[in-house]
């Protein structure tokens, strides 16, 4: 996605505010699709862990919602959500527009942009905080369909790892992950393809 020139243009502060009206219609665009999209059986089954365990968090780099549609209730979104729009200036939030509607906020007049985490700046406040936390207390950590080469997401893993749970990485492509080892289970396979399948092995009801 990144090989874009549109997304290195509008996924900084400083680039959408000088292209406010093509990074408007890119990013409304771009959340109108994600809100006709349907979650796949991961989504699903990521569900399904956390109805049966009794502590849980689904801790997630991706902005399209499709955790909260497939039925996940405790999610930490790292990097946003396009499941609404903020204002640059007053922070009033909405609901994902249409590409024609007004990038004006109603508020104060300002420019709304994706409640997304562009790059040049910061995680939302506390959310890694919470995450390295949840981590750390954690028996089993998933950590799946991701590189974990997103720092400092990456760190999600080893922090649960070095304090003492075991780590189960779903992966297409499992270079440049923790190392299997005693407490580290590779499972190359899509989530879509592995997380039903886990799912079903430990619950057979």
């Amino acid at each position: 996605m990144w090989n874009d020139p549109n997304a290195a243009t509008y996924a900084t502060p400083t680039g959408y505010r000088a292209h406010a009206k093509e990074a408007w219609a890119w990013y409304s665009m771009r959340a109108q699709m994600a809100a006709r999209v349907q979650p796949n059986p991961g989504h699903v089954a990521i569900a399904t862990i956390e109805r049966r365990v009794p502590d849980f968090l689904l801790v997630t780099q991706n902005v399209d919602g499709l955790h909260h549609r497939a039925g996940s209730k405790n999610v930490l979104e790292l990097h946003g959500s396009l499941r609404q729009f903020r204002c640059f200036d007053c922070g009033t939030l909405v609901g994902p527009p249409e590409p024609s509607a007004s990038s004006a906020c109603t508020s104060c007049g300002g420019l709304l942009r994706p409640d997304v985490v562009f790059f040049e700046e910061n995680l939302p406040v506390g959310a890694i905080e919470r995450a390295f936390d949840a981590a750390e207390r954690c028996d089993i950590l998933l950590s799946v369909g991701t590189s974990n080469l997103v720092w400092p997401a990456a760190q999600v893993p080893a922090h649960a790892l070095a304090a003492g749970a075991h780590v189960v990485i779903v992966n297409v492509e499992l270079s440049g992950q923790i190392p299997p080892g005693d407490r580290v289970l590779h499972l190359q396979g899509s989530a879509g393809d592995v997380l039903p399948r886990l799912t079903a092995m430990a619950w057979s009801d």
